[in-house]
């Protein structure tokens, strides 16, 4: 996700009202006030949530405080953070649809209780869904129509996608439209590219010199064959090669649906979808090994893949220490 550069007023006389500041800071502080309840070597930070769309209410806010990560169920929109006297760096993570606010050293005194304004801004940031493809292999020559409701911003399909594909499809993979055959159908689309936490939660740290060996080894326990693995291969192992080190996270079937719902007539019998999310890491943080599904190829069998390269909310993930509240 793209950082934002953060511009503090400390100016005690605001020169706009608040709702404009909240247009144009994504932080800014609001009050300082001395509160002799506070002990003498303590300090406290108070923050007030919203959206540029509206209030952020009792949900979960996940921060961060001179790089120590903690995260918070908010009470009336304010997240309180008590800290030692000076300055202190802020991060703070709501929604993979917004973008995280970053802060300058933000200096508090001793015995003080400062208010600042958090405005959670839309991510911008936007990636291609690459090379989804969609093979097909019925039993037998069958007559097939497929419908795709994809989720993203320019579209690109080949063949050309009216309504839906219709076409014939042969037990060997051949796709027949009219005079022209095709091994697969292909779309893309503009797609948001974040890794959430659920999804650094399971995966792969990849060496970029181990990636094409990782990649048979997961392919082939996915139950690919040797030309959807080599097509998977040729497509996304130099992407990764290129990286001294990847994370890689699998999704499959029904996690798909987040790029695209897929419909197709006659049913067929196994419908296997398996997407490749990854990135670029600087270092490996904890992390589950991910468990790889394997494709049933029994009957009319349908697999689609796909990918995409994600930035990744690494500061979110490389630590589990909690800040205390």
């Amino acid at each position: 996700m793209k950082r934002i550069v953060l511009f503090i007023l400390l100016i005690p006389n605001l020169l706009f009202a608040e709702e404009e500041l909240k247009k144009v800071f994504p932080i800014y502080r609001i009050s300082s006030e001395f509160n002799k309840s506070i002990a003498t070597n303590s300090a406290v930070y108070e923050f007030q949530f919203d959206t540029r769309n509206g209030l952020i209410q009792e949900e979960l806010i996940r921060y961060s405080i001179d790089g120590v990560n903690g995260s918070k169920v908010l009470k009336n929109k304010t997240l309180t953070i008590q800290s030692t006297p000076g300055k202190h760096i802020f991060q703070f993570y709501y929604h993979d649809v917004y973008n995280e606010v970053y802060s300058d050293s933000l200096k508090i005194e001793a015995r003080h209780h400062d208010s600042y304004s958090v405005t959670f801004h839309y991510a911008r940031i936007q990636k291609m869904n690459e090379k989804p493809v969609i093979y097909l292999y019925p039993q037998l020559e069958t007559k097939v129509r497929v419908e795709m409701d994809i989720h993203g911003d320019d579209i690109f399909t080949y063949p050309q996608y009216d309504d839906a594909w219709n076409f014939v499809a042969h037990p060997n993979g051949d796709l027949v439209f009219g005079e022209n055959t095709y091994n697969y159908l292909f779309w893309e689309a503009s797609q948001r590219a974040i890794l959430t936490a659920k999804q650094t939660a399971s995966g792969f740290f990849v060496e970029g010199k181990n990636a094409i060996s990782f990649l048979e080894e997961k392919l082939t326990q996915a139950g690919l064959n040797a030309k959807e693995q080599a097509d998977f291969i040729t497509y996304w192992g130099p992407r990764l090669a290129k990286n001294e080190l990847n994370f890689v996270h699998f999704e499959f079937n029904t996690e798909c649906d987040v790029y695209a719902n897929i419909d197709i007539s006659p049913k067929p019998d196994n419908l296997y979808r398996v997407f490749i999310v990854w990135g670029a890491v600087s270092e490996r943080f904890d992390v589950k090994e991910q468990e790889i599904k394997t494709m049933n190829r029994s009957g009319f069998t349908v697999l689609e893949w796909g990918g995409q390269e994600s930035h990744i909310q690494q500061s979110f993930v490389n630590k589990n220490q909690k800040t205390e509240l």
